[in-house]
Protein backbone atom coordinates (compact mmCIF):
# COMPACT_ATOMS: atom_id res chain seq x y z
CA UNK A 1 0.00 0.00 0.00
CA UNK A 2 2.94 2.57 1.21
CA UNK A 3 4.04 1.83 -2.57
CA UNK A 4 0.84 2.45 -4.09
CA UNK A 5 0.45 5.56 -2.43
CA UNK A 6 4.06 7.10 -3.17
CA UNK A 7 3.03 6.10 -6.79
CA UNK A 8 -0.21 8.13 -6.70
CA UNK A 9 2.06 10.77 -4.66
CA UNK A 10 4.41 11.32 -7.40
CA UNK A 11 1.70 11.38 -10.32
CA UNK A 12 0.19 14.28 -8.48
CA UNK A 13 2.69 15.96 -8.30
CA UNK A 14 3.91 15.44 -11.86
CA UNK A 15 0.47 15.96 -12.97
CA UNK A 16 0.57 19.14 -11.32
CA UNK A 17 4.14 20.44 -12.87
CA UNK A 18 2.47 19.73 -16.29
CA UNK A 19 -0.30 21.82 -16.06
CA UNK A 20 1.66 24.85 -14.12
CA UNK A 21 4.18 24.71 -16.59
CA UNK A 22 1.51 25.04 -19.46
CA UNK A 23 0.17 28.41 -17.68
CA UNK A 24 3.70 29.92 -18.43
CA UNK A 25 3.48 32.66 -20.52
CA UNK A 26 2.92 32.17 -24.39
CA UNK A 27 3.97 33.00 -27.71
CA UNK A 28 3.74 36.73 -28.99
CA UNK A 29 0.68 37.18 -31.59
CA UNK A 30 2.10 39.03 -34.15
CA UNK A 31 -0.51 41.95 -34.93
CA UNK A 32 -1.29 42.26 -38.78
CA UNK A 33 0.07 45.98 -38.63
CA UNK A 34 3.23 45.05 -36.47
CA UNK A 35 5.30 48.38 -36.80
CA UNK A 36 8.20 46.34 -37.63
CA UNK A 37 6.58 45.64 -40.96
CA UNK A 38 6.91 47.65 -44.22
CA UNK A 39 9.85 48.87 -46.25
CA UNK A 40 13.41 49.25 -44.74
CA UNK A 41 16.02 50.81 -47.20
CA UNK A 42 19.92 52.31 -46.43
CA UNK A 43 21.86 53.21 -49.15
CA UNK A 44 25.24 52.57 -47.59
CA UNK A 45 24.79 49.12 -46.08
CA UNK A 46 24.11 46.12 -47.97
CA UNK A 47 20.98 44.87 -48.10
CA UNK A 48 19.85 48.50 -49.20
CA UNK A 49 16.27 47.16 -48.56
CA UNK A 50 14.46 44.92 -46.49
CA UNK A 51 10.74 44.38 -46.87
CA UNK A 52 8.95 42.86 -43.64
CA UNK A 53 5.41 41.28 -44.17
CA UNK A 54 3.33 39.18 -41.84
CA UNK A 55 4.45 36.47 -43.86
CA UNK A 56 7.89 36.95 -43.73
CA UNK A 57 10.51 39.46 -45.34
CA UNK A 58 12.87 40.13 -48.71
CA UNK A 59 16.00 41.49 -48.84
CA UNK A 60 17.66 43.52 -51.89
CA UNK A 61 21.09 44.08 -52.60
CA UNK A 62 19.94 47.20 -54.35
CA UNK A 63 17.51 49.70 -53.67
CA UNK A 64 16.36 49.22 -57.26
CA UNK A 65 16.61 45.53 -57.76
CA UNK A 66 13.39 43.79 -59.17
CA UNK A 67 14.23 40.23 -57.58
CA UNK A 68 14.98 39.87 -53.74
CA UNK A 69 18.60 38.87 -52.89
CA UNK A 70 17.27 36.63 -50.19
CA UNK A 71 13.90 35.71 -48.86
CA UNK A 72 12.41 33.86 -45.68
CA UNK A 73 10.09 33.59 -43.26
CA UNK A 74 9.99 33.63 -38.82
CA UNK A 75 8.06 35.21 -35.82
CA UNK A 76 8.27 37.03 -33.32
CA UNK A 77 9.64 35.42 -29.54
CA UNK A 78 8.79 38.96 -27.66
CA UNK A 79 8.30 42.57 -28.24
CA UNK A 80 7.72 45.45 -25.37
CA UNK A 81 8.68 48.85 -24.93
CA UNK A 82 11.28 50.66 -22.74
CA UNK A 83 11.01 53.53 -21.04
CA UNK A 84 11.84 55.90 -23.87
CA UNK A 85 8.94 54.41 -25.86
CA UNK A 86 11.46 52.62 -27.87
CA UNK A 87 10.08 49.44 -29.20
CA UNK A 88 11.85 46.38 -29.00
CA UNK A 89 11.63 42.66 -30.63
CA UNK A 90 13.43 39.65 -30.62
CA UNK A 91 12.53 37.88 -33.68
CA UNK A 92 13.83 34.66 -35.05
CA UNK A 93 14.07 33.83 -38.96
CA UNK A 94 15.04 31.50 -41.84
CA UNK A 95 15.83 31.73 -45.24
CA UNK A 96 13.66 30.09 -47.37
CA UNK A 97 15.92 30.77 -50.90
CA UNK A 98 18.70 30.32 -52.39
CA UNK A 99 21.99 28.20 -51.54
CA UNK A 100 21.55 29.46 -47.69
CA UNK A 101 18.19 28.49 -47.64
CA UNK A 102 17.02 26.51 -44.08
CA UNK A 103 19.69 28.88 -42.48
CA UNK A 104 18.66 29.97 -39.18
CA UNK A 105 18.99 33.68 -37.16
CA UNK A 106 18.02 35.18 -34.03
CA UNK A 107 18.39 38.79 -33.57
CA UNK A 108 17.23 41.66 -31.15
CA UNK A 109 16.27 44.64 -32.77
CA UNK A 110 14.48 48.52 -31.61
CA UNK A 111 12.70 50.13 -33.67
CA UNK A 112 12.83 54.26 -32.56
CA UNK A 113 10.09 56.03 -30.85
CA UNK A 114 8.77 57.38 -33.90
CA UNK A 115 8.60 54.41 -35.73
CA UNK A 116 11.21 55.69 -38.43
CA UNK A 117 14.81 54.20 -37.45
CA UNK A 118 15.14 50.05 -37.36
CA UNK A 119 18.59 49.09 -36.19
CA UNK A 120 19.05 45.51 -35.40
CA UNK A 121 21.47 42.53 -34.03
CA UNK A 122 21.63 39.24 -35.16
CA UNK A 123 23.24 35.63 -34.82
CA UNK A 124 23.19 32.68 -36.80
CA UNK A 125 21.88 29.57 -34.92
CA UNK A 126 21.58 25.73 -35.68
CA UNK A 127 18.69 25.43 -33.59
CA UNK A 128 16.34 28.38 -32.40
CA UNK A 129 16.75 28.27 -28.01
CA UNK A 130 15.84 31.49 -26.05
CA UNK A 131 18.96 32.15 -24.47
CA UNK A 132 20.45 32.33 -28.36
CA UNK A 133 19.30 35.76 -28.61
CA UNK A 134 21.70 39.15 -28.75
CA UNK A 135 21.85 40.97 -25.38
CA UNK A 136 22.41 44.23 -26.48
CA UNK A 137 22.09 46.78 -30.16
CA UNK A 138 25.80 47.23 -30.77
CA UNK A 139 27.02 49.60 -33.93
CA UNK A 140 30.18 47.80 -33.75
CA UNK A 141 28.45 44.27 -33.87
CA UNK A 142 29.71 42.51 -37.65
CA UNK A 143 26.06 41.83 -37.64
CA UNK A 144 24.83 45.36 -36.97
CA UNK A 145 22.55 47.18 -39.65
CA UNK A 146 20.52 50.12 -39.51
CA UNK A 147 17.63 51.10 -42.06
CA UNK A 148 15.14 53.63 -42.32
CA UNK A 149 11.41 53.70 -42.80
CA UNK A 150 10.67 54.08 -46.61
CA UNK A 151 7.52 54.90 -48.10
CA UNK A 152 8.59 52.73 -51.56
Amino acid sequence: MKTGMTFFGATVILLFLILLGGCGPGKYVPKANEEINGTWTNEKIFPQKVVNTADGWKQYNYMSDPTPLYEGTGGIASKWRDSEGNIWYKIFSTVTSTAYKGTKSQELDKLSKSGTVWESVSTMVREFNSDSYPTKIDPNDSSYRIYYRSEK
